[in-house]
């Protein structure tokens, strides 16, 4: 069942695959980057493009991915163009409901993008249906991941990277096949990279303003949600480690409700700010927290991205592939064996929490 499904997918892809190009030392003035995907996904894409911005520093980058990725990526000159489509195969469910698929919206996307003419697409995600969809768009030089059986789709078939390598290091494997063509140097690995306004900043201090919390005090994130029941730790467990925060080191609290109401009935403490925001409001107050506590999660990405120090819980995913990048992270759960998120203890995230604040000087 599955394989039939996907033939009827890939045929709006396979029906427009053009011939390759022949290969040639002709400058890269256009590069396409593939991220269909989640948002935490798009945030560890963003050292490959700051690292393209290096090597090509001539060139036009494109990003296809979700819509997510136009709010992520604002202010962050990080890319020239977001384009935007959902593609039905990277929904959290129903992906195999063959009605979801718009073959024709499909076919258009192919065709817009195959205008431009990219001298390069670079894709990260090892999917068959990945490296139909680069291939049908046509770049000149394709480079991905021999995984699954597309690697013949791909100029640049690279062998796939170990399990458990970093997300971010995947990018980086695929950037270093280019390094000896590209005009510029690649340069150190850096972290993931996300940016605010002043203005987005400013709006955001206004809104803890007026809900008492000042520049001085000490402030605490607490994001419960997640995109996957399995990954979010306990709404009542939250709860009791941000009652211990706020007891013991007189933090302020700031409660992101999620957009599916995740977090709206924690019983915390009596002065604590429940918001349910855009992402960029959401990332603007990220910026005014000494810390962040939450699940594996795209606002766990968003935090590590803009600097905050982030403790984050991890039991069903591998931290050692999509944990947060950067300084001054801790991961709980990390090394116990999969299992259900809500065992991992709260003694255990609350002395996480503890060791962060003391880290950063609070």
């Amino acid at each position: 069942m599955v394989l039939s499904a996907f033939d009827r997918v890939a045929g709006p892809l396979t029906s427009v695959v053009l011939r390759d190009k022949p290969l040639s030392g002709a400058p890269v003035r256009k590069i396409l980057v593939v991220e269909l995907w989640h948002m935490g996904d798009v945030i560890l894409a963003t050292p490959a493009l700051q690292c393209l911005h290096s090597m090509y520093p001539e060139a036009r980058i494109t990003l296809l991915a979700k819509e997510h990725a136009r709010e992520l990526l604002a202010e962050s000159e990080l890319v020239d163009e977001v384009v935007t489509f959902d593609f039905p195969w990277t929904a959290a469910s129903g992906k195999y409901d063959l009605s979801r698929y718009d073959r024709g919206a499909i076919v258009d996307l192919i065709r817009q993008l195959r205008k431009e003419q990219f001298d390069l697409s670079i894709d990260c995600r090892m999917d068959l249906r990945s490296n139909v969809l680069t291939r049908s768009i046509g770049a000149r030089r394709r480079v991905g991941y021999d995984f699954g059986g597309g690697g013949f789709l791909l100029t640049d078939a690279l062998p796939a990277p170990p399990a458990d390598q970093h997300k971010v290091d995947d990018w980086m494997t695929l950037l270093a096949a280019l390094e000896d063509t590209a005009p510029g140097s690649m340069p150190a690995v850096p972290y993931p990279l996300l940016m605010v306004s002043e203005k987005e900043r400013g709006d955001a201090a206004q809104l803890l303003e007026a809900a008492d919390i000042s520049t001085e005090d000490i402030v605490v994130g607490i994001h419960p949600g997640g995109s996957h029941e399995t990954k979010r730790w306990p709404v009542d467990n939250f709860a009791e480690t941000a009652r211990s925060l706020a007891e013991r080191h007189a933090v302020k609290l700031i409660v992101f409700v999620d957009p599916a109401g995740c977090g709206s009935e924690m019983k915390t403490a009596n002065d604590a700010l429940f918001v349910r925001t855009s992402i960029r409001e959401m990332m603007a107050l990220f910026t005014h927290c000494d810390l962040v506590l939450c699940n594996d999660s795209g606002p766990m990405h968003a935090a590590a991205a803009l600097g905050i120090p982030v403790v984050a819980i991890f039991r069903t995913g591998n931290p050692a592939s999509y944990g947060p990048r950067g300084l001054n992270h801790t991961v709980v759960g990390e090394g116990a064996e999969w299992g259900d998120t809500s065992d991992v203890p709260i003694d255990e995230v609350i002395a996480a929490c503890d060791s962060a604040l003391s880290r950063a000087g609070v």
